[in-house]
């Protein structure tokens, strides 16, 4: 008997049940297919803690699509190639999940060929511990390649081989857009599915890495210490909110005396004495390495074992402090990458709010926001677009309401971008006053913080955009309100507190005190957006109140001469003036 010919016999009755059943067929097998694929995370999930991949329905759909061509196709060498890369790159994967407790990123592919012996010797050390992810990954591929190979010859399923042809374009869609964009953009994301990792990097690697010398850097710093410290009642909050914008530069706010009122909610809170203001340094010109700078409270280039190290990840602490840890953002989930995803009890984000988040933009936040627990402790992360490339873009669901200043085509480009940016500030201070309302209604005492990961240049010396180690992309705003309690930033409006010292006074606001040995007052840092290469960076201080950036350097020449850091912690290096 043919395999399947039970399920597919034409029954009696009309004519369109009959012409039902192939179809049926294909959807049943295409399904199943889509299950196994997905199923080595979950399967790798019950013997490693390290896998945090969770079901994302368009992922979902994607997979669905692409099993549906591979069955219409009907050629068992087409089903046989992909499934034998696919096994190939899980194989890597999940080993590397299962070892290191984080995904493959494009530079662990291109360092494979220098460490190989490494990798060879940590594999035969782990492999009693880890043996059972080759299990995970080989149980569910073993049973798609007896599927395909059984079931393509043998099921009278619709045949079109052109769908192999759009399968094709389809998946090569994905190095050809990695050839086109930065390596941030095809981080993992720790929340989402493996293979979804896996395609992303080894896109990013086959296109731009292959044949490249690619060192990471993971300079030797003295580890930071962690230590609980007392904290009064009065000045432990029960709710603790950061919202970062993207892009926003300081100087463009009206609170901070820009001729424009951009911020005219911020604005009235400062002037009564609600809310203050700072200037704030950000760690690094991109938002994924901002972010992995700010939220694991790191300061020096290439400190990369204590990014990964978590010990003084806000969400770890925060969560261990009693705190529910809530990640909101409308960005995508690859953000998450070195943030500590096992320590966020819910996230929401561009992934899995998907239609909302493009029906709404920045907008959607605040139905996310609604989740939040009112009768516990909470930590909140809202991440958000407002201010980022292309500006009008991010206002444009509110029609002409934050259009106040123009951006008609006639008008000269740079005026219209600038103009263009001014209105998403405005539209930016009308969300983060919708945001308040909503921390508003949160019982108990709390603290409201605001922030970028990044400024933004705006045509200065003809530069747009953001990549650039200039005082216009390190500077960000910092405003701070506060319920009930003494907060622990410094006090007064118009100071200076970087993004390593704005997480270091959130750790001690939930009671905890951070040692940093490495620290020298007065001196933080500016990176670049890729921290895992030979990253560029400068030092940054603060004269006479004036915003400082030293010259540049690199973790690859640190790397060879510690001297450069000495130069750095004095101050030593040339320095150019914000106002250059």
């Amino acid at each position: 008997m043919k395999i399947g010919a039970t399920a597919i016999a034409p029954a009696p009755g009309p004519g369109w049940r009959v012409r039902l059943g192939p179809w049926a067929s294909l959807t049943a097998v295409a399904g199943l297919s889509t299950a196994l694929m997905l199923s080595d995370d979950f399967l790798q999930q019950l013997t490693s803690p390290h896998n945090l991949a969770r079901l994302q329905l368009p992922w979902v759909l994607g997979l669905f699509f692409m099993h549906l061509c591979l069955w219409l196709g009907g050629r068992r060498w087409a089903a046989n190639a992909l499934l034998s890369v696919f096994a190939l790159m899980q194989l890597l994967q999940l080993c590397h999940i299962a070892a290191m407790g984080r995904p493959l990123t494009p530079v662990d592919l291109a360092m494979i060929p220098r460490e190989t012996p490494d990798i060879a010797e940590a594999t035969l050390a782990g492999a009693r511990a880890h043996w059972p992810t080759l299990l995970t990954g080989a149980l569910p591929y073993a049973l798609l390649f007896a599927l395909y190979n059984l079931g393509l010859p043998r099921l009278p399923l619709p045949r079109a081989p052109i769908a192999l042809l759009v399968l094709a374009v389809a998946l090569a869609t994905k190095p050809y857009k990695a050839s086109q964009r930065a390596m941030p953009q095809y981080m993992p994301a720790p929340a989402r599915s493996s293979l979804h990792n896996s395609i992303n990097s080894f896109s990013f690697y086959a296109v731009n890495l292959v044949g490249k010398s690619v060192q990471s850097y993971d300079l030797q710093y003295q580890p930071y210490r962690v230590a609980r410290t007392p904290v009064a009642e009065q000045d432990l909050p029960q709710n603790v909110w950061l919202v970062i914008f993207d892009s926003t530069r300081s100087d463009h706010w009206g609170l901070t005396g820009y001729a424009r009122d951009t911020t005219p909610t911020m604005s009235q809170w400062v002037r009564d004495g609600q809310a203050r203001w700072h200037h704030g340094i950000a760690g690094a010109t991109a938002t994924s390495a901002s972010l992995a700078l700010l939220i694991n409270g790191v300061r020096e280039p290439g400190n990369l074992g204590q990014q990964r190290s978590y010990q003084t990840n806000l969400m770890r602490l925060a969560k261990r402090a009693g705190y529910r840890t809530y990640w909101l953002s409308t960005q995508s989930g690859n953000l998450l990458n070195e943030l500590d995803v096992a320590s966020i009890d819910v996230v929401r984000t561009r992934d899995t709010d998907t239609k909302r988040v493009i029906e709404a933009r920045d907008d959607a936040v605040l139905d996310m926001a609604r989740r939040i627990t009112p009768g516990t402790r909470n930590f909140v992360v809202i991440m958000l677009r407002t201010a980022h490339l292309p500006y009008e873009k991010n206002y444009a669901q509110h029609g002409q309401r934050y259009a106040r200043w123009p951006t008609a085509a006639t008008l000269p480009f740079a005026t219209r971008q600038r103009n263009a940016y001014d209105n998403s500030l405005l539209y930016q201070d009308a969300l983060a006053a919708q945001l308040y309302r909503r921390f508003e209604r949160l019982p108990g005492k709390g603290l409201f913080v605001v922030t970028s990961d990044h400024g933004q240049m705006l045509g200065e010396g003809g530069v747009w955009g953001h990549n650039v180690l200039t005082p216009q992309v390190a500077r960000v705003p910092v405003l701070v309100r506060s319920r009930g309690l003494v907060d622990r930033l410094p006090p007064g409006n118009g100071g200076w507190i970087s993004h390593y010292g704005l997480g270091h006074a959130l750790m001690g606001q939930l009671g905890y005190r951070i040692d940093n040995p490495n620290a020298e007052p007065g001196i933080d840092y500016l990176q670049g957006s890729n921290l895992y290469t030979d990253n560029p960076f400068r030092g940054v201080s603060v004269r006479d109140g004036r915003l400082v950036l030293g010259g540049l350097s690199s973790l690859g020449e640190l790397d060879r001469n510690r001297s450069v850091y000495a130069q750095l912690r004095s101050n030593g290096l040339p320095a150019v003036r914000a106002s250059e």
